[in-house]
């Protein structure tokens, strides 16, 4: 049985179940939820989608020229600082992880993104309630910054295409926040 296409290439129930166990004998067991209830239930459709954004980026590593991840070691230290929380939040949890999981895409993919003079000016002139220094002492601070931000941004953009071009879910394996699925639980 298959959970999702991805490019043509599947991902199957198999490989999603067995993901999942390991997760269920992992450190972090006593905190992930009961499998037969709804949550249990988006967590595995969760892990789908994780599966999958994996998948999408590891194809595009080799039309990158990148090499494949490494199956059990650990990968190249990042450009930038691992996401911390606040950014992995900002980024959501599958494009986080992706990140974390192969920064070296993350930087192939955001290489050509700038930041404008102009635009970490205004930000020093809308923000000097933060910035009580003088432009110069904070200006490559305030770059560095903008241009994480803008880099995040076009990868989550970068990322959120290929997946929507190259995924293809089965029924039941929905993203966890679809309103069609029977699980969906995010109201307002």
């Amino acid at each position: 049985m298959i959970a999702a296409l991805v490019g043509g290439v599947p991902i199957t129930v198999a490989e999603v179940d067995a993901r999942l166990a390991g997760m269920r004998t992992g450190p972090l067991a006593a905190r992930l939820p009961h499998p037969g209830s709804a949550e249990g239930r988006n967590l595995r459709r969760w892990l789908v989608q994780l599966m999958a954004a994996t998948a999408v980026v590891e194809q595009e590593a080799g039309a990158l020229g990148l090499p494949p991840a490494p199956p059990a070691e650990p990968p190249t230290p990042p450009p930038t600082p691992p996401p911390t929380l606040a950014r992995a939040l900002r980024l959501g949890g599958v494009t986080a992880a992706v990140l974390a999981a192969r920064p070296d895409v993350y930087a192939a993919v955001t290489a050509d993104v700038t930041v404008g003079e102009e635009r970490v000016r205004d930000y020093w002139d809308r923000n000097r309630d933060r910035h009580h220094e003088p432009y110069a002492q904070c200006r490559d601070a305030i770059a560095a910054l903008l241009l994480r931000e803008a880099r995040d941004r076009h990868f989550t953009r970068w990322l959120d295409e290929r997946c929507a071009a190259r995924v293809r879910l089965r029924p039941g394996f929905e993203h966890p926040g679809d309103p069609a699925q029977p699980d969906y639980t995010h109201h307002h």
